[in-house]
């Protein structure tokens, strides 16, 4: 296993772990809650909060190793349940106060005497690939990147809160915007043209949609009815989905460049770790890919009859081929 593989795997295990035992902890201050906040014996709390210190002890030691979408996910669980408590605690002074802290970077030593301060308009491309762009909350449109950004940068993408959409964010022939990484979440009824990025692609809560992406990591969690073309450089992980149907990045939309190999093949599926094959994906048919993108912008009518003609119309599964 090579170390960008390695570190996939920790970091998609402690999320999953992480949110499990997010989730327990959640269960037992809703428990407390119905009890009453009087009912609630200091040594309920300290154990509580204890765990919480000790969840925000294993997060704080992992920061670095994840991706930067999935820490910022957990952190706002932590403030959650912080929250909880305090609600709980009311004004008692009894059980000493949790406090979350992100772990601080040290500084590197440095031998190189200080530069002067640049200007932000006199920044480098490179300063600005840790900016994050945002798409999210439209309904019945054809989006660009142009709908993103208005200036060539490289950065993250969060894609969020849409339906009934078909979003190119393939580059124009003057285009050398470049995507690191992308967090999809809460899309339905739409098309996702994407193209290939050096980083990951993570998904949340997708129905009845088309997704196309090349990365170096693919995860899907918490969705249905999904067809997938894929170029992955490792093993696509999906958990908590049915329907998904996978096919390769289709040839015709790569610019510049061939095609690599691809292990979109070889999913695992979180929620079936048993040796047989899963009940949750498929591979689409060969027959039954899909020939013509919109890769050309299309209202109104033209937009819905094209959405009607591409989108997975349900979740059974192909009786087909399966790994």
């Amino acid at each position: 296993m090579s170390g960008s593989e390695a570190k996939w795997t920790f970091a998609h295990k402690f999320y999953v772990n992480f949110n499990v035992t997010a989730s327990e902890l959640v269960s037992r201050l809703d428990a407390l809650k119905g009890g009453g906040v009087d009912d609630v014996a200091p040594a309920t709390m300290q154990a509580v909060t204890l765990d919480l210190s000790r969840l925000a002890k294993k997060l704080s030691d992992a920061t670095g190793s994840l991706p930067s979408y999935d820490q910022r996910q957990c952190e706002l669980q932590l403030k959650a349940l912080e929250k909880s408590i305090e609600e709980l605690r009311g004004t008692s002074t009894s059980v000493p106060r949790f406090s979350f802290k992100r772990k601080a970077t040290k500084p590197k030593p440095s031998t190189e005497r200080p530069s002067a301060v640049v200007p932000p308009s006199a920044k480098s491309q490179s300063t600005l690939i840790e900016s994050a762009e945002t798409l999210a909350v439209f309904s019945h449109r054809y989006l660009t990147i142009l709908d993103i950004r208005s200036s060539n940068t490289s950065a993250e993408v969060s894609v969020s809160d849409l339906d009934d959409c078909i979003v190119n964010l393939l580059p124009g022939d003057e285009d050398d915007s470049e995507i690191t990484a992308l967090h999809v979440q809460r899309v339905s009824r739409s098309v996702i043209l994407l193209p290939r990025i050096s980083g990951s692609i993570i998904l949340y809560d997708l129905s009845q949609c088309v997704i196309v992406v090349g990365c170096h990591q693919f995860r899907m969690h918490s969705s249905t009815a999904v067809d997938v073309y894929l170029e992955s450089g490792s093993d696509p992980i999906t958990e908590s989905c049915s329907g998904i149907r996978f096919a390769a990045y289709p040839s015709s939309l790569v610019r510049g460049g061939t095609l690599q190999g691809s292990k979109y093949l070889t999913v695992k599926d979180f929620s079936h770790i048993l040796p047989t094959p899963s009940p949750n994906w498929s591979l689409l048919l060969e027959e039954k890919w899909e020939r013509s993108w919109p890769i050309l912008a299309l209202e109104d009518r033209a937009l819905r009859e094209e959405l009607e003609r591409m989108l997975p119309a349900h979740t059974r599964l192909e009786n087909g081929l399966r790994t």
